[in-house]
């Protein structure tokens, strides 16, 4: 009875595999529910950029293989289309879009997306018609000639023009035939079969523009059309019949039945296509091969309906076959290389039958399946026949369960199968039985009968590996069973071997390399579920993950390379791999199947819509056929395929700009803002305010079989920095755009990943702002260059103002300093004039009772008052540049030795080095003799004005080759390297005081400089301070650069200018120097002392006369020798004038009165002037008295006397305390007589070296003993320590009173060697003797001067 029941099940199956299994075209479908505006489909067509258009009873639809968009009337819209029902298109030579219709033709532009309606001029009228009627047929050629074929006006022929046509009429015996009907057109080169009804076949000339009838045989025809052999083929409503040129006849019908064909097509493969209303589709191979259904007897309908009524095939060879209530067929050119296989396609069939979970190959002819839930199956591929094997619990002997998770076949031939739920069965193909066997767990006691896979290794051993938290079992041939491998093995899920033999598991978290020998498992931790593993030919060791993705494993280090859908992959699960004979690995995932390249590292991805059963594939279910087929099995049935036969392909479909929206309106109702269109009108260039740009991109890669492996990258240039990759997503959004240029750009790539090349589409312009638009720009620009250039004119002013305010300021400051060297210059000559006045003045008087000696001072006054008169003179005609020059021919040597000589005599009396050296004796120049001579009589003046007392001064006359160079060196003090040229301009003068010795007006260089330049020469001078200054005159030879003056001949005489300055100079009396402390004649005198200062040397000399008789007089030059004098004579009395170089005399007292030692003495200032400002500060500087020059002796006399006279009564009490002659010690009466003895006798032997205590014992009357005992009772002294004092007391009084030396003084009072006196001296009175001296000798001499090397008067 099972017997019978079985091979019953079987013949079913073998029924139901003949009809599954049957092969043909594949066909897709597409209709009402894909977005189709009517399943009334009458009209395919496929425009120039690869857009499907399809023309229903309900409108337009253009497809792009991912929607359609429907063009319908609109009431009252003139720019719609005409009518809803569609049944023929064309496209011009414009490239826009012929439809027509039950109302009329409707011309689409693609560029505006509006319809216009063309009008044509009807035979013999002058007026224009509308094409509002319904319309059979419309054909255009490459030449813009465009036909159409209406109900009732016959045709229109539109030759080169958009909207004006003309009708063409048939001319038939005798007649003129305009109201016909067409309905078939076909172009052939410059010529077209037109067919009419109730006329038969007729021909279009299209350069005669005349309609012949050809044959009127066939009455009646619904469409017409050329085979590739050339034959003319009508399709009527009995079949279809070739046209016979050369009989005029038509043959028979081709079809094998009679049936009414409404369309005819010819495919590039010289197929035609019968479209019948009701029959399907005919195919027509051949002129004499009977023609065939497209569907074969027997076969499923492969078409959705058999009322056929369009045939369209595109670029890439589908077929678009429109039916009259079953939408759209598309017949794919190519067949499926993924051959699907459905066990049950029974309407009654269980889902589980379906669901693929294991295979295995018995031989070529039979493959078992393993389902999960649905049993085992298993398939004769020749034969078709299916053997199914389903658990019944009532047959022990039948296989255990119904979910079979794996399949293998053994060396002996036999099939071993793993199941859930029900172990390990063993099928014996002889007795067509199961054996069953169960993994027992001795360690668990328990069963473990989920078996997730068995596997047979090289060496023959059989595995298992149980799941749940099962382990891994081993078969025992000797016992018939499974036994425990190793319990620590948990839960594998795969099992696989390396090509070196290595045994490798897989578990929920490791990848484990497996030692079949002693169990020393090595563990690498992948943290995902391990579901497959295979070593390919190139020594690859790959894992597949649930969830981690592909591994690239290194099995010596652990180190893997991961692969995900970051990568490429499908889905991060990787359930089985497959090798291929090319080396690419296949991988099944949850998600698809892919195909890895390991060499590229590059993934193609197939999906359902490939063909492939569904997305989702079994965990085991993947086998490579002996064939070298792939097997792979997935919920929904399994696929075979030839790896090699899934060809990549490199064609990219062409990607469009379908719709571009602009703050969300579409452009086609924006033309404002298109500035740039292409010939065929369409969007080039957009310019949209900034408010606006809100901008939308629509795009498409016209792709039909396989749309959802498109992908897409855009990027607007001038915006994006890198390319969008977005997947399928094929719109492009744009928000709040700055205004600038950009240029939007796409890119597509095809289902294999091969990326086309960018396109550039469209261009955007979006204008700023009217605040940043370029005339605002320029607006703000020039504000602010106006603000910048009044900013800069406010500031030029504001800073003229300053400057002005500056410079009234400078001038100010120039005239006020120009006043005070006025008021200086002028306080100058007062003070110059007015010390010649008073040497005049005081000897005239003295002349009144003495005789003449003082007439000489008198003289030599007077001709310095001329001298200074003379340069105020000349200064002030230089000033005024009033001189004129008197160029003649003159020895300058000669002239520089004249003025030479002038200085000869001051140059002895102040021990200066004073040279002349010249290169030649006689050097011959042009110039003014006298001007030159006051220039070097001035700079020689300078040169021992400003060079001390035993100093140098050099003067040199170089000849050069066009010049001469007259150089004046001097040891003085030098001029500041900040001065500069400074020290040419008028009235200045010397600004360290203290360098200078002599008082000047500041005119001198301003002289030399001014009559230098005037003889185009010039005047340089390089100085170092302390070390001196040397000016250099530079003079050109030649008369050349005096072109224009007057020349004079031999006009030299002696200047009286030069002979009144060398007057003064060489009248100068000769100066007494200051006596000398060393000189050994000295003289002790009752007179007081007196220091005169002053920098004028009459006046000194006048004042020596005037005090020499009553007061020993010591002079200074200058306030600083004047300040050196007083601390080295200490005089009586200080009489200074107040206007001296170097320290002046106001400076002096407050030095003097602030130096402890010589504070004392009294001070006497003398000044030119008699301003109060100039006496008062005099008298607060501590000045004893004022004295204006010109001053009265007597009055003079008077008050020096009176000062004296004062002092004196100070210095007794001083010098008694400075020798402590006086002490404050009381002592007694009774012993003041002997003390006083005891002096007079000491002192009456100062003298006396070997005055010794025994001599003073004999004089004083006393013994030794008694002596010393008195003295040291009375003054705390020994005899030696007492009488050594006494000596010392007295040498001081010697030192202060006589001035003795220090040796005269230890040698007065008894003591003979020096160095002991000066010990002795420093412990008595505090310092050494010549300090001593120096502080007392001076200040408290009563009566008497000590005189060095001078005479008294």
């Amino acid at each position: 009875m099972h017997a019978v029941r079985t091979c019953c099940f079987i013949l079913w199956l073998t029924i139901i595999a003949t009809t599954t299994f049957a092969v043909g075209y594949p066909v897709r479908y597409l209709g009402i529910e894909d977005g189709l505006s009517n399943n009334a489909v009458t009209s395919v067509y496929q425009d120039h950029k690869g857009f499907m258009w399809i023309g229903t009873y309900d409108g337009l639809n253009r497809y792009d293989g991912y929607r359609f968009k429907i063009y319908r009337n609109k009431i009252g819209d003139s720019t719609s289309l005409a009518d809803n029902g569609i049944y023929t298109m064309a496209d011009d030579s414009h490239h826009q879009l012929w439809v027509g219709g039950r109302r009329g033709v409707s011309v689409f532009n693609p560029a505006s997306e509006k319809f216009s309606m063309p009008v044509y001029r009807p035979v013999n009228s002058g007026t224009w018609h509308k094409v509002n009627e319904n319309i059979h047929i419309i054909k255009a050629d490459e030449n813009g000639l465009v036909l159409v074929g209406t109900e009732k006006n016959g045709l229109l022929v539109f030759d080169n023009s958009l909207y004006n046509g003309r009708q063409m009429a048939i001319h038939q015996n005798g007649k003129t035939i305009t109201d016909y009907e067409v309905t078939g057109i076909r172009f052939t080169g410059k010529s077209a079969w037109i067919f009419v009804q109730d006329i038969g076949l007729c021909r279009y000339e299209a350069g005669q523009l005349a309609l012949t009838v050809i044959s009127a045989e066939i009455p009646r025809a619904n469409c017409l059309n050329i085979d590739k052999a050339g034959n003319l083929l009508l399709g009527t409503d009995t079949g279809v019949f070739r046209y016979i040129t050369a009989t005029n006849k038509f043959s028979n019908n081709a079809l094998p039945e009679n049936s009414k064909i409404v369309h005819l097509y010819t495919d590039r493969a010289g197929v035609t296509w019968c479209a019948s209303d009701g029959n399907g589709l005919y195919l027509i191979t051949g002129a004499d091969v009977p023609a065939r259904s497209f569907t074969g007897p027997g076969s499923r309908a492969q078409l959705s309906s058999n009322a056929v009524y369009s045939i369209y095939e595109d670029r890439e060879g589908r077929k678009w076959i429109g039916t009259l209530r079953g939408g759209i067929n598309i017949v794919e050119p190519r067949r499926n290389p993924f051959e699907l296989n459905v066990l049950n396609r029974s309407p009654d069939a269980r889902a589980i039958d379906n669901f693929i979970f294991s295979f295995c190959e018995e031989d070529e002819k039979n493959i078992w399946i393993g389902t999960d839930g649905g049993g085992l199956k298993r398939w004769n591929r020749e034969t078709g026949v299916i053997t199914s094997y389903h658990h019944d619990a009532h047959q022990p002997q039948g296989i255990s369960s119904n979910f079979v998770t794996s399949i293998i076949h053994d060396v002996h031939r036999d099939l071993w199968i793993s199941t859930w739920f029900g172990g390990v069965n063993r099928y014996r193909a002889a007795t067509g039985k199961f054996e069953h066997y169960t993994c027992f767990n001795p360690y668990t006691r328990t069963a473990e009968n989920n078996v997730w896979l068995v596997y047979e290794d090289r060496q023959q051993q059989l595995w298992a590996s149980t799941t749940n938290n099962g382990t891994l079992y081993r078969f025992d041939p000797r016992e018939n069973r499974f036994g425990l491998f190793d319990s620590s093995l948990v839960n594998i899920q795969c099992l696989a071997e390396d090509r070196d033999g290595e045994l490798w598991g897989g578990s929920y978290t490791a990848l484990i390399r497996i030692d079949k020998a002693h169990l020393h498992h090595r563990r690498f931790d992948i943290g995902y579920t391990v579901r497959s593993i295979y070593h390919d030919k190139k020594n690859n060791f790959w894992v597949g993950t649930d969830g981690g993705g592909l591994l690239r494993f290194n099995r010596q280090t652990g180190a893997y390379t991961r692969y995900t859908m970051t990568e490429g992959l499908p889905s991060n699960s990787i359930l089985r791999m497959l090798e291929d004979n090319s080396g690419n690995i296949w991988i099944s995932t949850f998600n698809g199947l892919s195909k890895f390249d390991p060499v590229k590292n590059t993934f193609r991805n197939f999906s359902a819509s490939d063909g492939l059963q569904s997305n989702q594939f079994g965990f085991n279910a993947a086998l490579a056929l002996r064939s070298g087929e792939f097997a792979f099995g997935g919920i929904k049935g399994f696929n075979i395929f030839y790896p090699d036969s899934v060809n990549a392909t490199t064609d990219i479909p062409p990607v469009w700009l379908t719709g571009i929206r602009i703050n969300h309106t579409p452009v086609t109702e924006l033309d404002s803002y298109v500035s740039g269109r292409t010939p065929e009108g369409e969007v080039k260039e957009m310019t949209v305010p900034y408010d606006k740009a809100t901008i939308a991109f629509d795009f498409v890669a016209l792709e039909y079989t396989l749309p959802d492996k498109i992908s897409y990258a855009y990027r607007l240039r001038g915006w994006d920095n890198n390319w969008n990759y977005v997947g399928q997503t094929r719109t492009a959004n744009y928000t709040h755009l700055q205004e600038g240029h950009y240029t939007f750009e796409i890119k597509a790539s095809n289902a294999d990943g091969f990326w086309s090349p960018e396109i550039r589409t469209v261009s955007l312009v979006v204008l700023p702002p009217w605040y940043r638009t370029w005339w605002a720009w320029l607006l703000y620009i020039s504000t602010t260059l106006a603000a910048i250039y009044l900013y800069i004119r406010y500031k030029a002013r504001e800073e003229r103002l300053k400057y002005e305010i500056k410079l009234a300021y400078l001038e100010k400051e120039k005239e006020k300093e120009l006043n005070e060297k006025k008021l200086s210059f002028f306080t100058n000559i007062s003070h110059e004039f007015r010390t010649p006045l008073t040497l005049i003045i005081n000897p005239l008087k003295e002349l009144l009772h003495k005789n003449d000696r003082d007439l000489g001072t008198v003289y030599r006054n007077a001709r310095r008052l001329l001298s200074l008169v003379d340069q105020l003179l000349l200064f002030r005609k230089a000033d005024q540049g009033g001189e004129q020059l008197k160029i003649a021919p003159l020895d300058i040597v000669s002239l520089c030795q004249e003025v030479y000589l002038c200085f000869s005599q001051q140059a002895k009396i102040k021990n200066i080095q004073y040279d002349f050296k010249a290169a030649s004796p006689v050097i011959t120049i042009y110039g003014d003799s006298e001007k030159l001579e006051i220039a070097i009589f001035n700079l020689l003046s300078n040169a021992f004005k400003f060079t001390p007392d035993n100093g140098t001064i050099i003067f040199e006359v170089d000849e050069e080759a066009d010049s001469v160079t007259i150089v004046i060196k001097d040891s003085g003090c030098g001029i500041d390297s900040g001065a500069g040229d400074r020290i040419f301009e008028k009235f200045r003068q010397a600004q360290d005081r203290q360098e200078s010795l002599q008082t000047g007006f500041g005119i001198g260089l301003y002289l030399v400089k001014h009559f230098i330049e005037k003889h185009h020469g010039n005047i340089r001078y390089e100085s170092k301070i302390k070390e001196g200054t040397a000016f250099r005159l530079s003079l050109k030879k030649g008369s050349a650069h005096f072109a224009g003056t007057l020349l004079l001949e031999n006009s030299r005489h002696k200047s009286a200018f030069l002979e009144e300055l060398s007057a003064e100079v060489n009248l100068e009396p000769r100066e007494t120097p200051a006596v000398d402390a060393d000189v050994p004649s000295t003289t002790i005198t009752e007179k007081k002392s007196i220091l005169l200062i002053d920098d004028h040397a009459e006046i000194r000399q006048y004042l020596r006369q005037l005090f020499k008789d009553k007061f020993v007089v010591y002079e200074a030059d200058n306030g600083i020798n004047g300040f050196s004098a007083v601390e080295r004579y200490m005089p009586d009395l200080v009489i200074s004038d107040i206007q001296m170089e170097g320290m002046d005399g106001v400076a002096l007292c407050v030095k003097i009165k602030q130096t402890d030692t010589i504070s004392h003495i009294p001070v006497i200032l003398l000044t030119g002037t008699s301003a109060a400002d100039t006496r008062l500060r005099g008298l607060e500087s501590g000045a004893d008295d004022y004295i204006t020059k010109p001053f009265d002796n007597d009055l003079l006399m008077a008050k020096v006397n009176n000062i004296i006279r004062n002092r004196n009564l100070l210095q007794q009490y001083f010098f008694d305390r400075i020798t402590l002659k006086n002490t404050n010690i009381r002592v007694p009466a009774e012993y003041q007589d002997f003390l006083k003895r005891c002096i007079e006798i000491i002192e009456d032997n100062l003298e006396d070296e070997t005055f010794s205590i025994k001599k003073f014992t004999l004089e004083i009357g006393m013994s030794h003993s008694s002596l010393y005992k008195k003295v040291k009772s009375i003054s705390g002294q020994t005899i030696n320590s007492f009488i050594r004092s006494i000596r010392l007391r007295k040498a001081a009084v010697l030192l202060l009173r006589e001035n003795y030396s220090i040796t005269q003084a230890a040698m007065q009072v008894g003591i003979g060697d020096i160095k002991y006196f000066r010990e002795q001296f420093v412990k008595l009175f505090g310092m050494n003797p010549s300090s001593y001296v120096k502080k007392y000798r001076h200040s408290f001499n009563r009566d008497f001067n000590i005189t060095e090397g001078q005479e008294e008067a």
